[in-house]
């Protein structure tokens, strides 16, 4: 069941964070609807974006391992909305590995889970959405699909007369009147969502039963992962009127303005699964490309590579290849196949974004559609030039848009 959005969201902040890059999944989004998705009437239930291989790799390494094998999670924002502000209620957030069964978290952990978080006080006695950013201590744990979400209680009533849901954008529209459409292509995913839910033990977060995709419209959490990496993430820019947040120099208010500089949509509907070639029949000739982001090297060098697959070497660490080159500062893998890639180099901004966009011809169009189902992979570089000795290089993590 779904709750259309009934105010505008509060700032809060749960916990502090140190500086931390977002990780750019939910850049160029707006909400469709709130809701508890698969957990329902679950107390607590948790609803989980699924971040798959298929889509990203090394996208958020721990610094600190020279193997470039582990993740390290920092941060997160999110938005949780009451039903009733007047009401006590509390939320967690939580993630979790993949476990034994490809495409599901793990049912005998999680790996992060916060103590409870406490909403405001609030005279309202309708409907309060809140903002958090929550920074939390985390441990290094092997790299691969990982699950972020928010377990959510229900400590009055049953949802949605009360209680507590999250912000999603789904794929198709009423009752919402925003909604962000994928291209056909996106029938290739494994499940027929991207969110997942579950049922938890209340006490000790261990999922009581097997995680759910729900059928019919796809949904995507907005939620923010924040850890000390430079981010890069698939970008589309779309004409959609059902989500103008898509559209050329589109605006999100839920991210700093000049977060996407041209606009567009980062998400795991439109923006991995872009429409090039009027698919879904709604005059759709999107336009793709790849969003950087480093907050720690303002105005850098930025060099974007695209290639139809992965670094044949495997996932290598960015020091490894560079040797005696590299600064200590040098962070990072090398996922892309750089020996085929074509290479862009732009500046970024002076927040650390920068966004390359493909100029797509009519034959490039008909290709990419004639070639379903295919992969574009997208890898960018932040260079640091004032650094000694050697060459500061930030890599983000691999992005591979659907065709």
């Amino acid at each position: 069941m779904k709750s259309l959005l009934l105010v505008a969201a509060a700032a809060t902040l749960a916990a502090s964070a140190s500086a931390q890059n977002a990780l750019g999944f939910s850049h160029g989004y707006s909400t469709s609807y709130t809701a508890r998705l698969g957990a329902g009437s679950m107390n607590p239930g948790v609803v989980l974006n699924h971040y798959d291989t298929r889509d990203y790799l090394d996208w958020m390494l721990d610094p600190a391992d020279p193997t470039g094998g582990t993740y390290l999670c920092t941060g997160c924002r999110l938005v949780v909305q009451d039903q009733v502000g007047t009401t006590a209620d509390s939320f967690k957030v939580v993630a979790y590995n993949e476990g034994s069964t490809p495409g599901f978290p793990d049912q005998s952990a999680f790996w992060i889970r916060t103590a409870d978080i406490n909403l405001p006080a609030s005279t309202v006695t309708t409907a309060v959405a809140w903002i958090y950013t929550v920074g939390f201590a985390a441990t290094p744990v092997a790299k691969g699909p990982k699950f972020f979400g928010v377990e959510m209680n229900l400590a009055n009533g049953a949802w949605p007369a009360d209680g507590i849901s999250t912000w999603i954008v789904g794929s198709y529209g009423p009752p919402a009147t925003t909604a962000d459409f994928p291209s056909t292509a996106i029938s290739q995913m494994p499940q027929t969502n991207i969110t997942c839910a579950m049922p938890v033990d209340a006490t000790t977060g261990i999922p009581t039963a097997a995680a759910a995709y729900t059928g019919g419209t796809r949904n995507q959490i907005w939620f923010e992962i924040r850890a000390n990496v430079a981010s890069g993430v698939p970008v589309t820019i779309t004409n959609q009127t059902t989500f103008l947040v898509s559209n050329p120099g589109g605006a999100n208010n839920l991210i700093p303005a000049g977060t996407v500089p041209l606009g567009g949509s980062t998400t795991a509907l439109s923006g991995l699964y872009p429409d090039v070639n009027n698919t879904t029949n709604n005059n759709r000739f999107d336009d793709i490309g790849f969003l950087v982001n480093d907050s720690t090297v303002p105005n850098g060098l930025v060099f974007v590579l695209v290639a139809f697959g992965g670094n044949p070497l495997g996932s290598v660490p960015l020091t490894f290849l560079m040797g005696s080159q590299a600064n200590p500062a040098t962070k990072g893998n090398v996922c892309i196949d750089f020996t085929t890639a074509a290479v862009f180099l732009g500046v970024a901004n002076a927040a650390g974004n920068y966004q390359h966009m493909l100029n797509l011809s009519t034959p490039t169009r008909n290709a990419l559609t004639s070639l379903s189902p295919l992969g574009l992979w997208y890898q960018g570089f932040v260079v640091n030039t004032n650094t000694t000795p050697g060459l500061e290089v930030h890599a983000t993590g691999c992005g591979i848009q659907h065709f």
